[in-house]
């Protein structure tokens, strides 16, 4: 019995890790709002949204918080910490503009 006990506990927090790594993998850049500034902790996000966020923090009066861009199928996901409130959130994806891919294709121009 304490074998299957052992064993359930070890998956569940074999669960616990893949899930924090694939998380973490995901997150393609962290934003941290302090005293009504926006200061990129990690990854390369727009410079503008970066600049807007500083813009919604003063408008707001955001002490803290932090915006996470979350990679998912379809783009890039803002997610906010507990610290923004509610309404603020909006106002923060009005000043998102997820970067283009360049579109489809990529051959070369056929001319006449």
């Amino acid at each position: 019995m304490t074998a299957g006990l052992t064993l359930a506990g070890l998956l569940l927090a074999m669960a616990a890790v893949l899930t924090v790594f694939l998380m973490h993998v995901r997150v393609r850049f962290v934003i941290d709002l302090q005293g009504g500034r926006a200061r990129v902790l990690r990854g390369d996000p727009p410079s503008a949204f970066v600049r807007g966020c500083s813009d919604v923090a003063r408008l707001y009066r955001l002490d803290r918080g932090r915006i996470l861009g979350v990679r998912t199928a379809g783009g890039i996901e803002l997610r906010f910490s507990r610290d923004l409130p509610a309404r603020a959130h909006q106002p923060l994806r009005n000043v998102w503009v997820p970067p283009t891919g360049g579109g489809p294709g990529g051959g070369r121009a056929v001319g006449g």
